[in-house]
């Protein structure tokens, strides 16, 4: 019957000898008669008869391949179906979801049905690069954080640190990266995605934040520091100093008040692009700042630095502002200072 199914099969129509087959519950008379045809067209019901008749006689091995390489099936059909009939082996389903970016709904349905064992070989042998949407599937799904974080350790190094990070701190649990995180800065990864984690999670942990804001080199200063501001502003200010985000940190100790660490920062900096953006008030506005910042400079900072320099970039900053009054404030300061020096 099957040799007379390929050799008739453009005149019968493979849709009227798929339903022959199908009304006498002939799974391997279909398996084998669509396993001749099956590379002479694209019907996406050809090829969807032709693994559903392969799981039907039992034959996985070919259901496998045939998710693996083949691309002429619809996958939510497939999926749906390998979801239905539950094979003893969940590598076609994963193939089907891995190739066709269902991932979010293999890991339901393989956390829902205690299949942890396919959730640690798709994301530690099929496609580690898709670990952050696992973990992110999982976290929804109420999983134990310790599987999780067992999980992605297994990953190491081969799982995207920036999608991760992402996937994992959108859901508010960004500490349970810690272990993997640490991993990747002692192995030596430099990638501001591992870092600017690590920082806020020793922030929130209060754990020498001070010591890694100044010592780490590898985080992004503008990501780190605008975490920090709801959090501690003079926080704030040392990843901002650190990595000289000249506008942020003006505005961040402007709106918290921290107006000396603002004019230690301006005083130190010697920018005189800087100096203007301070000191010049715009034509009909008023800069609130400009006063506390200047007491702050001429009580505070310019005392005590014993740069020449920094001293002579000081008092051109204010010259270039046009303040006399402020500048001769300046100026009798720095004199007091010379003469307790003496």
């Amino acid at each position: 019957v099957v040799q007379v199914a390929r050799e008739y099969s453009e005149q019968l129509t493979c849709e009227k000898l798929i339903e022959m087959f199908e009304s006498y519950n002939s799974w391997e008379g279909l398996f084998y008669f669509l396993g001749a045809v099956l590379l002479k067209t694209e019907d996406k019901d050809v090829h969807f008869k032709y693994i559903e008749a392969a799981a039907k006689v039992g034959n996985l091995q070919e259901v496998e391949r045939v998710t693996r390489e083949d691309e002429h099936f619809d996958p939510k059909r497939v999926a749906d179906f390998l979801k239905e009939v539950r094979l003893p082996d969940q590598r076609p389903l994963i193939n089907v979801c891995d190739r066709f970016d269902m991932v979010d709904d293999l890991t339901h349905y393989l956390y829902s049905n205690n299949m942890s064992k396919y959730i640690e070989l798709y994301v530690q042998k099929v496609n580690p690069m898709k670990a952050p949407q696992v973990a992110g599937a999982l976290l929804d799904a109420d999983c134990s954080e310790d599987f999780v974080r067992a999980l992605i350790l297994s990953v190491r190094a081969m799982a995207p640190a920036e999608q991760l990070v992402e996937e994992v701190e959108k859901r508010n649990r960004l500490k349970l990266l810690q272990p993997w995180l640490e991993a990747r800065v002692n192995e030596g990864v430099q990638e501001a995605a591992v870092h600017n984690a690590l920082m806020k999670i020793y922030i929130d942990m209060n754990n020498r934040p001070e010591e890694y804001l100044t010592t780490n080199i590898y985080y992004d200063s503008k990501v780190v520091g605008e975490y920090c501001e709801k959090r501690d502003p003079q926080l704030s200010f040392l990843a901002y100093k650190r990595g000289m985000c000249d506008d942020e940190l003006v505005d961040v100790t402007n709106r918290h008040g921290l107006y000396k660490q603002q004019a230690r920062y301006l005083v130190e900096r010697q920018d005189l692009d800087l100096w203007a953006k301070v000191l010049t008030e715009v034509e009909g506005e008023t800069n609130e700042h400009r006063r506390p910042v200047i007491d702050s400079v001429v009580q505070t900072a310019l005392p005590e630095t014993k740069n020449p320099d920094v001293v002579s970039t000081t008092v051109k900053a204010f010259m270039s502002a046009d303040l006399p009054n402020e500048l001769i404030e300046l100026l009798e300061k720095i004199v007091l200072c010379r003469e307790r020096l003496r």
